[in-house]
């Protein structure tokens, strides 16, 4: 639907799943990571999809797969498929408001 963010390994996208209709984030893995880098990022993907946790955004799936980019260009890449977290990023939160006090800090990391 449309970029979210990037940063050095990735770019993270709006989607919509058409099976639950619901939103979710997908964090499309550079092509042309250093493959040790892409290694580290992989064992942390499946390390990730082992957490449930209600502070932790839930990784619903990853793999391998065509990315069309526009109308033409078409690769295949690695992704990451997340729910959305519809507030924003934690580490924008506290880089707005500050640090947290302690019982704010108790809530997000029990």
């Amino acid at each position: 639907m449309r970029t979210l963010g990037t940063g050095a390994s990735c770019k993270v996208k709006l989607a919509l799943d058409t099976e639950t209709g619901r939103k979710v984030a997908v964090k499309i893995i550079n092509d042309n990571m250093d493959p040790k880098m892409k290694e580290l990022v992989m064992t942390e993907v499946k390390a990730m999809a082992e957490l449930n946790h209600e502070n932790v955004i839930n990784q619903i799936e990853y793999g391998s797969g065509e990315y069309k980019k526009g109308n033409v260009t078409k690769k295949t890449v690695t992704y990451i498929v997340l729910e959305l977290a519809v507030a924003g990023e934690l580490f924008d939160f506290v880089a707005i408001s500050g640090a947290f006090s302690e019982s704010l800090a108790r809530y997000y990391f029990k």
